[in-house]
């Protein structure tokens, strides 16, 4: 099916989407006022960080600029209020292609007082994004403007992704993929982080800010730090130690939806139990996709997840004992911290995974895992990232150490298998109507 269908397709469902919400949530209001975002400066100076758009209005328009908005009355085609200011300091174009501009009815404004007269009657008007006082100006009602169970509604909703929203995830999967395979061999060749970071940019033929996250390229030990912000550079490459270990988490954007991917490289002389631990992760991983379908606790994914982790460890010699002693004492959350995954779509830690149901009522991660960013049932059409991972962090197992899960510890090995690192395999799942679509895999 071409875009241009795939897209119509999508904001008719979005149309249904919005208006049962509204029903729902704010009967009294006829029409949603939805707003792209707003460029702001650091602090004291005149300078603004790169801009990017809300997920709620990147659904109806693939625009990530400033001050955009959409109209949104049920029964009415929607409309697309674009400001582009007469402005010689920066290239205002802006590029309406069919495949997504014909579903919508654009009006052009060159100053933002001229918004007040594009709208309907702002007593039945609900404002949706950040510029609340904008909202007050028009004379928005405060109670419709940014409404909790409005935003709860749409925010579940949006786990569910249309044809065209799978279609854009697949592209971002396949444009990052790219990357990777760049990294790899930078990183086999001897290159360093900030070498690394660079070949993946020019693969993927991608500036910094157009990624849907800064790139996280992290060799050897560094490989434990499961943020990672650095780019480390050598001068003399005498000075720089050997490459072991390659953990790179880095994605894509294909018109406002994400791609996140990680993947981690051993050279061939790494520890030789390292080793069997990627091949362990990377074999436990991919079952663990499998398991993905509709119908299936997140939690209790998370939670298998570590009985495998802790069955690795000891089969590994890393621990002793049995797996689910080491997931009840708390022993596999010190080489397995994270979350196994989150909703990915429009933001990479997509909205509502700890939404219980429309109404916004939470669902909370279990007490011994309070980092896990999902904790609903999958529905088909959920797209998710499926990411255990395993790293020897020198501040946990410090902690360890001290703890009662001390004798279950090999710390002889553990000290030879810290300056490697850490593991982590990741790709992005989508749960079919039977079953689990790798759309990393499948790219």
């Amino acid at each position: 099916m071409d875009t241009q269908t795939l897209f119509q397709q999508h904001i008719t469902r979005v149309q249904e989407d919005w208006s049962n919400a509204l029903q729902h949530t704010l009967p009294g209001c006829d029409a949603i006022l939805v707003h792209s975002g707003g460029s702001h400066n650091y602090f004291a100076d005149d300078h603004a960080p790169p801009f990017k758009a809300w997920g709620h209005f990147l659904r109806w328009a693939p625009l990530d600029r400033p001050d955009q908005f959409v109209l949104f009355q049920p029964g009415h085609k929607p409309r697309l209020l674009a400001l582009v200011p007469r402005d010689f300091w920066h290239d205002q174009t802006l590029v309406t292609e069919d495949w997504w501009a014909d579903s919508l009815d654009i009006t052009f404004m060159e100053n933002l007082s001229e918004l007040a007269a594009q709208l309907p009657d702002v007593t039945t008007l609900a404002f949706l994004g950040e510029n609340s006082a904008l909202a007050a100006e028009l004379g928005i009602p405060a109670a419709h403007i940014n409404h909790r169970q409005l935003l709860s509604w749409l925010d579940y909703d949006r786990a569910v992704k249309t044809d065209y929203e799978i279609s854009r995830l697949r592209q971002a999967n396949a444009h990052a993929l790219s990357g990777h395979a760049a990294a790899e061999q930078t990183f086999r060749a001897g290159g360093d982080e900030y070498d690394i970071h660079h070949a993946y940019l020019a693969a993927c033929r991608v500036l910094d800010q157009e990624l849907p996250y800064s790139n996280i390229i992290a060799l050897n030990e560094k490989a434990a730090i499961l943020h990672y912000q650095n780019k480390r550079r050598y001068a003399d490459r005498a000075s720089q130690p050997p490459n072991q270990v390659l953990l790179i988490d880095a994605g894509c954007r294909a018109y406002g939806y994400c791609s996140d991917i990680t993947r981690t490289w051993a050279a061939p002389d790494a520890h030789p139990v390292f080793h069997d631990l990627l091949q362990g992760m990377q074999a436990l991983q991919e079952t663990l996709v499998t398991r993905v379908r509709p119908g299936v606790s997140f939690a209790e994914l998370h939670q298998q997840a570590h009985l495998a982790i802790a069955g690795l460890l000891v089969d590994c010699d890393i621990c002793h004992g049995d797996a689910q002693t080491l997931v009840d004492n708390g022993t596999s959350t010190v080489f397995f911290p994270h979350g196994l995954g989150h909703l990915l779509g429009l933001q990479v830690h997509d909205v509502g995974g700890r939404l219980a149901n429309r109404d916004g009522e939470l669902a909370p991660p279990p007490a011994a895992w309070p980092g896990l960013r999902n904790t609903r049932t999958l529905d088909a059409g959920a797209v998710v990232t499926i990411e255990p991972g395993l790293y020897f962090i020198p501040a946990l197992l410090e902690s360890a150490r001290d703890g009662a899960a001390a004798s279950a510890i090999n710390w002889s090995l553990i000290k030879e298998l810290m300056p490697f690192g850490g593991i982590r395999i990741e790709d992005n799942v989508l749960a079919t109507t039977d079953g689990a679509d790798n759309l990393t895999r499948n790219a």
